[in-house]
């Protein structure tokens, strides 16, 4: 039991600043199933300020959708947008793996990577407006979860492109570890089916697994591999997908 909550204060500790005691685990990759717990709180954030903007008569979807946006991304340091950017200017201006690779590692946010947190920000806003304008925010919260859950598989499944990639502790788990991320994925699909429905979860569960595979594949040709920014781009590109899917499903 004491190593199962060392799991899960790593996976919190890993994709939020959220200062939580404790010790962290001997054993990274068994964090990785916890992942979607941390998208379930930040859903949860997201849910709290929806229903709390409505108690005061906030009526302002687009409004609240870019203030949620702001927390969320501060309880998250920025970590999967800045990974998004990162990717960006490294797959856009790189020619080579190496190339790519020394991008990655540059801190400095060049032109694609600027034009892709942007875009990034105004997709999502637009996709939460749509939800929020409708009462239904649980497409929001199920971004969140379903995102977590595919960064677990993402790491889990796909090799590190580099040794020192911040991913590569994670990414040691080996079946053990294939095998706690799918079925955490199996369970986030099966708590959607019981809070949506099981086509809107079937909608989110497909368009998540896409979403990382068509990256994954791309990441692969490209780098041979993942780093850690490559990680913080599958989530947003997953939240995005997710997103995106639930509007189809509902118009």
């Amino acid at each position: 039991m004491g190593a199962m909550i060392q799991d899960i204060l790593t996976a919190f500790r890993t994709l939020t600043i959220i200062p939580i005691p404790g010790k962290d685990t001997e054993n990274f990759s068994r964090s990785l199933c916890f992942f979607p717990l941390v998208g379930a709180l930040l859903g949860f954030v997201v849910m709290l300020l929806y229903h709390s903007a409505g108690a005061i008569g906030f009526k302002h979807p687009f409004l609240l959708a870019l203030l949620s946006m702001a927390i969320v991304t501060w309880l998250t340091g920025g970590l999967h947008i800045d990974g998004l950017g990162d990717v960006s200017d490294a797959f856009g201006g790189g020619k080579t793996k190496e190339r790519i690779l020394q991008l990655l590692k540059d801190p400095a946010m060049g032109s694609f990577g600027v034009c892709a947190i942007v875009f990034d920000i105004l997709i999502k806003a637009g996709c939460w407006e749509f939800f929020l304008e409708r009462g239904n925010p649980w497409f929001i919260f199920w971004s969140f979860v379903f995102s977590r859950a595919m960064q677990g598989v993402a790491i889990a499944f796909i090799p590190n492109a580099r040794a020192e990639s911040i991913a590569a502790p994670f990414g040691q788990g080996g079946k053990s570890a294939r095998i706690s991320v799918i079925l955490a994925y199996l369970v986030t699909g099966l708590a959607a089916t019981w809070f949506l429905s099981p086509p809107a979860a079937l909608v989110c569960a497909l368009c998540s697994l896409a979403v990382t595979l068509v990256f994954g594949f791309y990441c692969w040709r490209r780098i041979q591999g993942i780093t850690g920014d490559c990680v913080g781009a599958t989530n947003e590109l997953v939240e995005i997908g997710v997103l995106l899917g639930g509007i189809l499903f509902l118009i």
